[in-house]
């Protein structure tokens, strides 16, 4: 696995809104966004393809893991700004930290004098 951060920002224009598996009028499964009259498909499978899919449990478990996309991208923005919260939050502790420790050696140095 890479350490290097997957840019968000290629996902800010996909299709807007709850994306879940759709099963449409004619046998064949959308993966898109419910509105009122309809829904906007952001993948499609065809009767036959639809038929397939559904009868292997990986095929369904990674339609599934596509309608959750925009779901796991922004809990993935939430985790990494709380997480640049709590670097930061860190990095003011150290900082205090650092800065009683000088006033403490300042104070035990003039004790000492």
């Amino acid at each position: 696995m890479s350490n290097e951060r997957i840019d968000l920002n290629q996902f800010e224009a996909i299709t807007k809104g709850k994306w879940e598996v759709i099963d449409t009028p004619a046998g064949g499964i959308d993966i898109g966004v419910r509105h009122s009259g309809g829904h906007s498909p952001v993948v499609t499978f065809t009767q036959g393809m639809g038929e397939q899919v559904r009868k292997i449990e990986r095929d369904v478990a990674d339609m599934n893991a596509i309608a959750a996309v925009p779901e796991l991208i922004a809990e993935l923005k939430d985790l990494r700004w709380k997480h640049m919260q709590v670097l930061r939050e860190r990095k003011d502790l150290r900082d205090e930290a650092l800065r009683l420790a000088r006033k403490l050696d300042m104070i035990r140095t003039s004790e000492e004098e």
